[in-house]
């Protein structure tokens, strides 16, 4: 007898639609009760039986990226590994990446921003989160970190990124600026090549003997006299070390005696020929790699810099001619430095803020992503967890990352950032220029920052 077997499936799902600012749901395997229709024999049997609907498509996900690590030469390579091993872990997002040079990254994303059409993440420095944020342009990371996270950052980078009680960036790799010396020009000036000077005074004694003993071409020491805004966080720590506070806790005072102090510091080394004058970072780093300077305040990365500039400096070579201290100590009476760091944020007006985070995450935490690149580049991770993972590892078991870790990170404050710093800072560097290269008298260029400041600031 013919039998005919006739199935009727009807699924109805509902309620599907993703919000714009959620990440991707896991799709789970559901079993929905449907009625089946026989016919068996003649007779109509009507069974509930389960079937598995066929699961949705997974959304492909685009975040946009803008940074200068992709753009710089030295990290381009290295950065991109980190990139592909998230988008391995994380095959339905495309991190499309908007290169940008480092002195461009700024005035770029503020136009983006004002335009309406930001990127999704943002990798930041200094004051831009700052800026940023006052524009409502970046989210507050708080909303998506959880408090562990967040207790495992070293304070002074966490504050680093915090503009009126928000916390609008964090920390992806420290890079606050400690004193490199030339070990080898030390010793051919006769001085101690394993002694760097840790005051002030030493300082200065040690920038005469450099002067002295070595040849006309090179300098004792490289600070930063140009009008870039890299500039200006160069000489912080210069000030700092000396007790100057100016922009801090609404401070527009530029005449105070510990700032003075600075500037007069400045104007010293740039008549006396201690330092090349209008010369920027970049150029002053080549000049080091060619034993051209003697002593510089700079970063970690610098390691990575000098072995790429520098093909004798590859592995232990390196530390047999740089060594790495803290700030020397001023006025002040204890090292400090400024919490430079390279920073990352996430916009407002990105549709996955939550996968944005894992992205954020996923760089301080991931074995491929801080071994490629934090660390290959010369970063210290910005989590304290995972520096305690890796020191005693050939990553961080180096006299160069060892005296940051011990010396130079412990010792970094936030900078006196604003909305309006970046304003702000132009006053400062044309202070600088005025004393460094003008001529100008150092109590004449302080009076008219001051003035300028308050203007600005609208104070009286």
């Amino acid at each position: 007898m013919n039998t005919l077997r006739k199935v009727m499936v009807i699924l109805i799902l509902a309620g599907l639609a993703l919000t714009a600012c959620q990440p991707q749901e896991v799709v789970k395997t559901v079993e929905v009760p449907v009625e089946v229709t026989k016919i068996v024999e003649g007779e109509t049997v009507v069974e509930v039986v389960t079937a598995t609907p066929e699961p949705p498509e997974e959304e492909q996900i685009v975040l946009r990226f803008a940074n200068w690590a992709t753009a710089e030469e030295a990290t381009r390579d290295i950065f991109l590994k980190a990139i592909d091993e998230f988008k391995a872990t994380h095959p339905n997002v495309e991190i499309e990446l908007i290169a940008l040079p480092f002195d461009q990254v700024r005035p770029q994303l503020i136009t983006m921003s004002a335009g309406g059409n930001p990127p999704d993440i943002v990798q930041l420095n200094g004051a831009w989160p700052h800026e940023l944020g006052a524009m409502g342009v970046l989210r507050d990371l708080t909303e998506l970190a959880s408090d562990e996270y967040l207790a495992d950052n070293y304070a002074g980078g966490l504050d680093a990124g915090v503009y009126d009680g928000t916390l609008y960036a964090v920390p992806i790799g420290l890079t606050p600026h400690g004193l490199w010396w030339n070990k080898k020009l030390f010793e051919q000036a006769g001085l101690d090549p394993n002694s760097p000077p840790k005051t002030m005074d030493e300082l200065n004694e040690v920038m005469a003997t450099l002067k002295a003993n070595l040849p006309e071409d090179v300098y004792p020491i490289g600070v930063d006299t140009t009008k870039i805004d890299y500039a200006l966080t160069g000489f912080w720590p210069w000030m700092l070390t000396e007790g100057a506070r100016p922009l801090y806790n609404g401070n527009y005072d530029f005449t105070d005696p510990a700032t003075v102090k600075a500037f007069e510091w400045l104007n010293m080394i740039a008549e006396e020929g201690y330092t090349p004058l209008g010369l920027q970072i970049k150029e002053e780093r080549e000049l080091m790699a060619k034993g051209k300077i003697a002593m510089k305040l700079d970063g970690p990365y610098v390691a990575g810099i000098m072995r790429s500039l520098n093909p004798e400096f590859e592995g232990d070579a390196l530390y047999e001619t740089f060594g790495l201290t803290s700030v020397p100590v001023g006025d002040l009476g204890q090292p400090v430095t400024l919490a430079d760091l390279h920073q990352i944020g996430i916009s407002t007006q990105c549709k996955y803020p939550e996968i944005a985070w894992e992205f954020i995450e996923f760089f301080n935490t991931n074995d491929v992503a801080l071994e490629e690149y934090t660390m290959t580049s010369g970063l210290v991770p910005a989590l304290k967890s995972e520096v305690e993972k890796y020191n005693g590892t050939p990553y961080l078991d180096n006299p160069i990352s060892q005296a940051f870790i011990n010396e130079v990170i412990p010792s970094m404050i936030g900078g006196p950032y604003d909305a309006t710093y970046g304003s702000a800072s132009q006053f400062i560097i044309q202070g600088m220029q005025e004393v460094a290269i003008s001529g100008v008298p150092v109590e004449t260029a302080l009076e008219d920052v001051t003035t300028n400041m308050k203007v600005l600031y609208g104070v009286e």
